[in-house]
């Protein structure tokens, strides 16, 4: 039992001496942006799937193939900085984030949730990525809950944005 402490003890002293011997950060990161502004644009769908999250193994099916056709334009997502609108334009599939109306983050320096609102509803859409100016993709997931609040699906959005 003795021999069992001494190397107990001996782990966890060489875990904080690796642990506490981390190189120093060299240089800045630099200032952080609006993402409302980062996530303006004009969108388009590339990949839709839905997740079954009460799955031990979390399964996870694509649909995609119910949005991106040959020959039909995919779900496009314009979303106005600038007088925070957003409006869907689809041809096929269906649509979870309705046609058009207001949008805004939570955070608008780090989001975490984006939200829709039209005449009738609010939908909730956490953002699977973050997304400024820069970026090329933008992953959202719409959780839809039971009245009881159990998660019984996530739909899963990859959208692609178009130049």
């Amino acid at each position: 039992m003795i021999k069992m402490k001494k190397y107990i003890f001996l782990f966890a002293t060489v875990a904080m001496v690796t642990i506490g011997c981390k190189p120093e950060v060299k240089g800045e990161l630099g200032s952080t942006s609006n993402k409302e502004v980062g996530m303006s644009g004009t969108w388009e769908l590339q990949h839709f799937t839905i997740q079954d999250p009460n799955s031990p193994i979390l399964e996870q099916r694509d649909f995609t193939s119910y949005y991106v056709k040959d020959g039909i334009t995919p779900m496009h997502l314009d979303l106005e900085a600038a007088n925070h609108t957003y409006a869907v334009t689809i041809n096929t599939g269906k649509n979870f984030l309705g046609d058009s109306g207001t949008w805004h983050l939570d955070d608008v320096m780090a989001p975490s949730f984006l939200y829709l609102e039209n005449a009738t509803d609010t939908i909730t859409i956490s953002l699977g990525s973050m997304v400024n100016a820069n970026s090329d993709e933008m992953n959202l997931n719409i959780e839809k809950t039971c009245t009881s609040g159990f998660k019984n699906v996530i739909y899963k959005f990859n959208f692609n944005r178009l130049p």
